[in-house]
């Protein structure tokens, strides 16, 4: 018979100071963006005045990288009055949800879209000195304009809001359904009853 206390998991695998242990956390970079829409269902695109690293000068929509601690509707907010003076006239909805992996240089990013509804017709957009021009286009006219890897995100997330849901992109491709874990990892769910 042994003697002795057995092992207990705190003795297997001390309790790391918080700093030491979240140090070792991977590091991702939180973006968010929003559609915007005029009475006619076109919607607003911002052209990039300068390139930024590992990015051509390209259309995209009103959004950008959140600061610390900043929530990412308060990102898309913040990045659409700074980047048009425009402030939309309802709550955002979130639409989809893209984890982008590591690639160019860039770590992964985790970016948020939202729907911020449709603004008056004639309203003003007024640019920063990051965007040279903005240009309103229905989803299917915008996709020429587009860079290949804002293709399929982008009518992924342009067709989002009339569907109620909120969409899960990977790298900007659309996923169905949820993710499930590999099976027989520790997550893997319980196999369904027959039917």
């Amino acid at each position: 018979m042994a003697t002795g206390t057995p092992p207990t998991r705190e003795r297997q695998h001390p309790v790391l100071p918080v700093e030491e242990f979240t140090a070792g956390l991977p590091k991702h970079v939180v973006s968010a963006s929003l559609l915007l829409a005029d009475p006619r269902g076109r919607v607003l695109m911002l052209h990039q005045a300068q390139p930024y690293p590992g990015h051509p000068r390209w259309w995209q929509p009103p959004g950008g990288l959140a600061d610390p601690g900043e929530r990412p509707d308060g990102t898309a907010l913040r990045e659409l009055a700074e980047e048009t003076g425009l402030v939309p006239a309802r709550a955002l909805r979130l639409l989809a949800v893209d984890h982008r992996g590591a690639a160019g240089g860039w770590p992964p990013v985790i970016d948020f879209c939202f729907d911020a509804g449709v603004l008056p017709a004639g309203t003003a957009v007024v640019l920063s000195a990051e965007h040279d021009r903005a240009a309103w286009r229905t989803p299917a006219d915008w996709q020429p304009h587009l860079q290949p890897e804002q293709r399929a995100w982008f009518a992924a997330v342009s067709r989002s809001p009339g569907t109620g849901g909120v969409l899960y992109l990977h790298d900007g491709l659309e996923q169905s359904g949820t993710a499930r874990p590999a099976p027989g990892s520790a997550g893997d769910p319980a196999p369904e009853p027959p039917s």
